[in-house]
């Protein structure tokens, strides 16, 4: 059984990696492309007809998209104890709306975008508990076909670690932030609460965690782009989420819904010790 697992995890590990974080095929051709060959993939830069209320929808939207999600329930982990995972985030968004067809550029003029594509965000994240209720978490991910990346960082407070009845209360800060494009930059703040509530599934080996949390968020853009003369945005919003995060001995599974302006679904595949 355990080796069975073993290589499923790889198996979906290797098909994390391999997906393209941001791919745009589809076919409304009434919407006009911005190419630029340079990069293989779709990728960050502003147009000049990008007008400032459009700029504030990316802010928007784009900071719900890029936002840490840990995909781990509210019991912490322990002094000692690290893990290691693959993420994948998928957020629904109109990308032919000019305050993303207009923030980005494509490989070719037959590129063609789609209403209801899904940008897909891969990414490592390495957690680890410091205490016996502070966990921190590290995000990198860089798209190797584009001109961007994202790294970013959380603290994990428990407030309640009820062992005797499996249930936790925590409370989080996050930040992300994008790197690589010269046209603007690009911060997610976040701020959230969430409780959990654990299931020994099968003797001391399978444990099922159900977590549900409210998050606030603060999205920063500053543009820099020599095309556009752009102020800055500063967008607080809402998020809610659920998810479901297992443990099989060393292995690690979670999956989780987020309901905001644009929703999200995600999972990770990951090794804990």
């Amino acid at each position: 059984m355990k080796n069975k697992v073993i290589i499923a995890l790889a198996v979906a590990s290797a098909l994390t990696l391999f997906h393209s974080p941001a791919s745009a095929q589809g076919g409304d051709k009434n919407v006009k492309l911005h190419v630029n060959p340079r990069w293989s993939e779709c990728s960050f830069q502003l147009d000049p007809s990008l007008t400032q209320e459009a700029w504030r929808q990316f802010t928007r939207e784009a900071g719900l998209v890029i936002y840490f999600r840990p995909l781990s329930d509210a019991r912490p982990m322990g002094v000692g104890n690290y893990e290691l995972s693959i993420l994948n985030w998928q957020t629904a968004f109109d990308d032919t709306d000019p305050a993303w067809n207009d923030t980005f550029v494509h490989p070719d003029s037959v590129h063609w975008l789609k209403e209801g594509d899904r940008l897909q965000i891969p990414g490592f994240v390495f957690r680890a508990g410091v205490s016996e209720r502070i966990d921190v978490n590290a995000y990198w991910v860089k798209n190797p076909g584009a001109n961007y990346g994202f790294w970013g960082g959380q603290v994990q407070y428990a407030f309640v670690n009820d062992i005797d009845n499996a249930l936790a209360a925590s409370a989080r800060l996050s930040f992300v932030s994008l790197y690589g494009p010269y046209d603007f930059d690009f911060t997610t703040y976040g701020m959230e609460v969430l409780a959990s509530k654990e299931f020994g599934v099968y003797s001391d080996w399978v444990f099922v965690s159900a977590y549900a949390g409210i998050s606030a968020y603060l999205s920063r853009s500053h543009e820099t782009a020599p095309v556009v003369d752009l102020k800055d945005e500063r967008i607080l919003g809402m998020r809610g989420m659920i998810g479901v995060a297992t443990r099989i001995s060393f292995a690690r599974l979670a999956l989780e819904y987020n309901a905001a302006a644009v929703n999200s679904i995600s999972f990770k595949v990951g090794v804990g010790f």
